[in-house]
């Protein structure tokens, strides 16, 4: 997967970004001629998180957001994220339960969770 550079005056920051999805067979990044992951290279199912991996050799975290779509957002899934270095982990919520839901039970042919982050580089 690429990984985009933003590089300006000051620090460079890489751009990890992607959209993943379950259709049943587990949690799988979204890349195909619609859909291109930036800086990630993969998603590991855990029974209460998901673990996403960006080994971008970053120093340092901005920012990273995870947003349920519609078809979540409808169903009152809601995220946060826990982020590393090279990896992060995203667990996810159903209503106004404070225990992590199993992410194998979310299952949508249409459901995706978007992943956008700004890492900074040496």
């Amino acid at each position: 997967m690429p990984t985009h550079i933003l590089a300006t005056e000051g620090p460079r920051l890489a751009v990890i970004s992607c959209a993943i999805r379950n259709t049943g067979g587990g949690w799988q990044l979204i890349d195909d001629t619609a859909h291109a992951p930036s800086g990630v290279t993969g998603v590991v199912q855990h029974p209460d998180h998901l673990e996403l991996t960006h080994a971008v050799g970053a120093v340092r975290v901005s920012s990273m957001q995870v947003t349920v779509d519609e078809y979540y957002a409808a169903r009152a899934v809601r995220c946060g994220v826990s982020v590393g270095l090279a990896l992060s982990r995203i667990y996810l919520y159903s209503g106004t339960s404070m225990t992590p839901v199993d992410p194998a039970t979310l299952v949508a042919s249409a459901g995706n969770l978007w992943i956008t982050g700004l890492l900074e580089l040496a």
